[in-house]
Formats: structure tokens, sequence, C-alpha cells
């Protein structure tokens, strides 16, 4: 009977020690939605440069032209729909600023802005501001996430199952948003280029002469040899 009673005994420990060992395998409840989690969005805004007016020369203030390039670059590369100009009106500086109007359409030219992407308007100040400036704006996109080292409840020093902490994904998504050169990448993407039918077509009538089809010949190709010792 004691023999029985220690058969049964080793029995369950053998069990203890091998469900102790078993891996705990991580179910669809830890997984985690990183976009879903920590969302990016992306948002219009609009991006001014306001443009000093030297009334004195009837032009836009020195230094101005470099600013005015600088800005028009980056609506070619970020902008969406018209690049917008707007001179002061019912202002003391009102008729300076319209003479600066024209300077400034010739940067503009300069800079590679078409006159038919360039919108001019007028605008009002709120006071008397004698010095009301030129404003050129446009519409860009900008991308935002939400801000990371909210929640440290979880022991990042202990986790058996390693499942993810809450602010895990966070900073990644952060770090995208802060450096990603187009937000609307993050919407849909860019349209395709068209295809090269000059190419293709020289290559498919060299595959119907038999011709090989490849743009490098054999003497600048990589022949995968290790030595040229013994040819």
């Amino acid at each position: 009977m004691s023999r029985l009673v220690c058969l049964l005994a080793l029995g369950l420990v053998g069990i203890a020690a091998v469900g102790c060992t078993s891996p705990v395998e991580n179910g669809p409840a830890q997984a985690v939605d990183v976009e879903a989690a920590f969302p990016i969005v992306v948002e219009p805004q609009v991006a001014t440069l306001v443009i000093q007016v030297d009334e004195g020369l009837q032009n836009i203030a020195r230094g101005e032209e470099d600013r005015v390039r600088a800005f028009v670059t980056r609506w070619k590369t970020r902008g969406q729909g018209m690049l917008n100009a707007a001179a002061p009106t019912g202002t003391a500086n009102q008729a300076a600023a319209m003479a600066a109007l024209d300077g400034l359409k010739r940067v503009l030219a300069a800079s590679g802005a078409p006159k038919e992407s360039v919108q001019f308007s007028s605008y009002r100040p709120a006071g008397s501001d004698a010095n009301a400036p030129i404003t050129l704006s446009f519409v860009t996109y900008a991308a935002t996430a939400p801000d990371c080292g909210q929640d440290w409840s979880k022991n990042l020093g202990y986790s058996p199952r390693n499942t993810p902490w809450p602010e895990f994904g966070c900073s990644t998504q952060h770090n995208l948003a802060a450096i990603v050169a187009d937000p609307r990448d993050l919407v849909e993407p860019h349209a395709s280029d068209p295809a090269d039918a000059e190419r293709r077509s020289t290559v498919i009538e060299k595959y119907r002469a038999g011709e090989p089809t490849r743009t490098m010949d054999d003497s600048k190709a990589d022949s995968g040899q290790v030595s040229t010792v013994g040819q």
C-alpha cells in the first residue's frame, strides 16, 4: 500500500513539474494594434509667411526675397492648391504695399511659381497698423501623434509572458509623424509615373529577335568568379 502511495506521489510531482515547464502562449487578447492604440492624425493647416514692406523703396524689405524663395520651395513640395498673396488695404502704407506686390510677383516667377497658381487678394488689418505686411500662405498637411509617457503603470523589469506594456509602439508612431517628409503619404500613395513605352518596345523587339534583353553586356557584368587564375 505504501509503495502505491509513493508511486502516486511521484506521478503527481512529475505532472506538476511538466506543468511548470510548459510555455504559456499569448493569445489574441495580448495582440496590440499600434496604429489603433496610437493613431497618427493628418490634418490640413495653413502655412503663412509675413513679408515686410519698405515704404522708402516701395518694394519688399531687404532680405525678404530669400525667405520668399524658401517658402515657395516648401509650397512646391508640400503645398495643396493655390499660393495666396494678400496685401493690406486701408492702411497708411497701402500704396507702398501695392507697389511691393509687383516686386513680389517677380520674385515668385523667378522662384518657379506659375502665374496661374498664385492668387492675389487684399485684407484689412485689425487696428491701425501703419506697417502692415504682405502675407503669403498656402494649405499644407501636418501629421500629429499622441504624446508618450502617459502610462508607466506596468513594471517593465518583470514580464514573464513578455506581453506589451501600455506605451508599446507610442514612440515609433510619434517619431514617424515627426519625420515623415509628406504627411499625405500616410493618407494615400502618390500616383504612379507613366511606363517607359520606348524601353518596353526595345525589350519586346529584342525578345522577338532572340537577342538578350539585358542592358549590360558581358564585359561589364559580374561574372561571379572568385579568381581568374588558370584562364
